[in-house]
């Protein structure tokens, strides 16, 4: 089983609008920065039919090596 990148969204974006990859990039990028500003910002993010981003605190462990 095979990741999707953020290259190949753009890429697959790309081909089925005919919008050029650059200009395609810059709204994926925007939108992941978007997401993630509002994530930091204590905010959940929904997308509808899609799912929703929300941050969870847990609690402290120690981390083995």
């Amino acid at each position: 089983m095979s990741n999707l990148t953020k290259r190949e969204i753009v890429v697959r974006i790309s081909n089925d609008t005919g919008l050029v990859q650059h200009q395609v990039f810059d709204v994926v990028q925007r939108t992941l920065d978007l997401i993630t500003d509002s994530l930091a910002r204590g905010e959940d993010v929904e997308l509808r039919n899609f799912g929703i981003f929300e941050v969870r605190l847990t609690k402290e462990r120690v981390g083995r090596n």
